[in-house]
């Protein structure tokens, strides 16, 4: 793995817990349905795949964007999150939030946990002009990296499967251990079960590619998450 320039972060469930219901409720009046079992990330990632796979008009994503505004206001942070991402920055690494909720959802996210001076940039569905791959393509753009040199965060297979289709870096966070291991099978470059060990695992990225570079070493696989 090259050594990690920039990472894009989605903040439902990579930087907060979200409830279920008001993506639940978004996707029944678009026309689908959410397992009641699903979790906020699940509920979320499963409404986004809905709309990619049928576009919404911008007056329904108007509507939605009430729903992503009281999810927000619900969400809980992860309380790791500020003190992680300050140390990201001494080791000259960009941190964006790549998020296919609204802007103004995303925006009031930043507002609400004053993370905004821990942020390289934002990019939202508005900005994207749609989601899921839109997003993150839009968030490569702004970096201005190579993909191989862009991490992204995941939570959910479908996100998984979206940041490696981007030809991304693929970094599990593991919020649940039995799911942690499900998601291991989709074989992201690693996995932390904290924000807070982000930092050492990109310094671990580091040395690594370091090394490689000096010495042509074959190149090893980054894995910080067993599932055995």
């Amino acid at each position: 793995m090259d050594s990690i320039k920039a990472v894009l972060i989605e903040p439902v469930g990579c930087l907060a817990e979200f409830a279920a219901e008001e993506f639940r409720a978004a996707a029944e009046v678009l026309g689908t349905t959410v397992e009641p079992a699903a979790s906020g990330s699940q509920a979320y990632w499963r409404l986004i795949r809905h709309i990619e796979k049928q576009p919404v008009s911008p007056q329904m994503l108007s509507c939605l964007e009430a729903f992503e505004l009281r999810a927000v206001e619900q969400a809980e942070l992860y309380e790791d999150v500020a003190a992680s991402l300050a140390a990201l920055r001494p080791l000259g690494v960009d941190v964006i939030l790549a998020s296919s909720l609204a802007q103004a959802a995303v925006m009031r996210f930043v507002e609400r946990h004053a993370l905004s001076d821990l942020l390289a940039g934002v990019v939202t569905r508005d900005e994207a002009g749609g989601v899921g791959a839109h997003v993150l393509g839009c968030a490569i753009a702004r970096t201005a990296r190579d993909p191989s040199q862009v991490m992204a965060l995941a939570d959910t297979a479908e996100a998984l499967e979206l940041i490696k289709r981007q030809g991304l870096n693929a970094m599990l966070m593991i919020n649940d251990y039995d799911e942690g291991r499900a998601l291991a099978e989709h074989h992201p470059s690693g996995g932390i079960v904290s924000l807070a060990e982000l930092p050492d695992a990109l310094r671990l990225i580091e040395q690594r590619s370091g090394l490689r570079a000096t010495t042509r070493a074959p190149r090893a696989p980054f894995e910080l998450f067993d599932p055995t």
